[in-house]
């Protein structure tokens, strides 16, 4: 069981109290008492964000040349996140991007801000052609 509750005023309050009130005891008799986490919230990205991204990645794989090649919208996204997200290892040694799943609205704004900045100033694309 997961429910999910985002506090912006007394009403969710006290949704949560009475989901809490109405579970907590029964859960618990159950032996599957239920945990509580408080921190702040920060929203997902939007579909038309994500949409963007890979219309960003797929107009970069297109008038990128690099070393005399050029590269998938696929491999963008992953050296991309390798670059300005960081890695992290799998379980045979290797390592991969950190998804971009896990970042906020403003810190993937911040992202794709990089990528286009990346795209122009190390890969001479013309930015004001990406509409």
């Amino acid at each position: 069981m997961e429910r999910t509750f985002i506090l912006r005023g007394p009403e969710q309050a006290k949704a949560l109290h009475g989901f809490l009130k109405a579970n907590a005891s029964a859960m618990a008799a159950q032996g599957r008492p239920l945990a509580v986490e408080v921190r702040e919230h920060k929203a997902k990205r939007s579909s038309r964000a994500n949409r963007r991204y890979w219309a960003l990645l797929r107009f970069i794989a297109s008038n990128a040349w690099i070393g005399g090649k050029q590269f998938a919208d696929e491999t963008f996204h992953e050296w991309f996140k390798r670059r300005f997200i960081g890695t992290e290892e799998l379980p045979d040694g290797q390592s991969v991007g950190i998804s971009t799943t896990k970042l906020d609205v403003g810190e993937f704004t911040a992202y794709m801000e990089r990528i286009e900045q990346c795209a122009s100033e190390e890969l001479g694309i013309d930015m004001g052609e990406f509409v």
